[in-house]
Parts: structure tokens; C-alpha cells; sequence
């Protein structure tokens, strides 16, 4: 299988430099909808099985404009929210990184480690895998590709944890952009491996 996962459109917090990580969240900016209709674009020559998002307003509006422009279904999934940021949510990243994005790291030596009043690596990780994994049963076949509308830090987690040819310094250097992509292939079974981050292909 081919795994799209596609960061949601730019929002309010995101040029705030909020933390917002509970649904619904703010919606898409207008720049946020343009990104959105510039993926939907992008994507019009790939054959798309179908288009799954988080239930948090900004991932399911921008599936909503790539899954009507390609003319596939869209399915909401309480599994593919963001990473909860706990006692963390709203405030400025200049105040909560260390202990958001720190606990993250934290998570590669325990996974037990949890962001305060939010999420341990563990429970997030099991989630990620079930909503994944209905993804991979909805769609029906292992050649199929299908796009998984998510957020930064749960996309970036995710695949940097589950993918074999990733690693901790990886996911401490990288990010994804509004909309931007990260290409995995493989299954739940046999693994998986990323061909590419948000547009880079990938020689590891």
C-alpha cells in the first residue's frame, strides 16, 4: 500500500503559534484553502482508493476539497487527530514546546512518558495504529493508495517511529509544511518504509 499523509491546510493558530490540538479547532485561513485546492491539483493524476481524515474542522476541510475535487469518498476518523497537548493546549509555542515536543523525543527511550494532562507515547501510538489499520482494511486491496489528512506532530511521530528505515535524529530535524506530504509504503504486516517528507524523496 501506498500512505499519503498530508499535513491540513495553514489556520489561525498556526500563524499565531498556538498549540491547538482538540477538535474542532479553528477552521482553514483563506491562505488555508488555497493550499488546499493546490493539493487537490497536485494529486489529480495519483489514484487516490479514498481519503481519510482526523474529526478536527482543518483536516476535515481540507479532505473535504482534495476528496470532492478527485471525486473520492472522505471518511472521518476519531484516531488520526493531533497529539493532545494536555495542559498545554492554546498556549504560545514559545511556552510549550519544551514540554510538548520535548515529551515527544522523550518517548523514543520511554514510551510511557506523557505530556501533562495529555497524551503518553504509548496510547497515542496504539490509536494512530487502529485508525491506520481501518484504513488499511477500508481500502480493499495492498496496491491501493490512500490519503491520510492528519497534523504535524501526529504525522511526524507516526511515521518517523513506524517506518524501519527512520529513526529519533530524523524526527528531531524534520517537519512537515501546511499540506505538505509524507509518502510511506507497505503494510501494517510487513512494515513500512517512507519514500519521501513533504516533497524530499528519501535515499535511507
Amino acid at each position: 500500500m501506498r500512505l499519503l499523509l498530508i499535513r491540513h491546510g495553514e489556520t489561525a493558530d498556526n500563524v499565531a503559534r498556538t498549540i491547538g490540538s482538540r477538535p474542532p479547532g479553528p477552521p482553514l485561513s483563506e491562505r488555508g484553502l488555497e493550499q488546499a485546492t493546490a493539493l487537490a491539483a497536485s494529486l489529480a493524476g495519483t489514484p487516490l482508493a479514498a481519503v481519510h481524515s482526523s474529526r478536527a474542522l482543518r483536516a476535515v476541510q481540507t479532505a473535504s476539497v482534495v476528496a470532492e475535487a478527485l471525486d473520492v469518498p472522505h471518511v472521518e476518523l476519531d484516531g488520526l487527530l493531533e497529539i493532545d497537548a494536555g495542559d498545554l493546549e492554546g498556549l504560545p509555542y514559545a511556552e510549550a514546546m519544551q514540554g510538548y515536543a520535548g515529551t515527544m523525543q522523550r518517548w523514543w527511550v520511554d514510551p510511557e512518558a506523557r505530556i501533562p494532562g495529555g497524551e503518553s507515547g504509548v496510547g497515542f501510538m496504539a490509536r494512530f495504529d487502529r485508525a491506520v489499520a481501518a484504513v488499511e482494511a477500508a481500502a480493499g486491496s495492498p496496491d491501493a493508495t490512500v490519503a491520510i489528512v492528519s497534523h504535524e506532530a501526529a504525522i511526524c511521530v507516526w511515521a518517523s517511529s513506524t517506518a524501519t528505515n527512520l529513526d529519533a535524529e530524523f524526527s528531531r530535524t524534520h517537519g512537515v509544511a501546511n499540506t505538505g506530504v509524507v509518502v510511506l509504503e507497505g503494510s501494517s504486516v510487513d512494515g513500512w518504509r517512507a519514500a519521501e517528507w513533504d516533497g524530499e524523496p528519501l535515499s535511507v
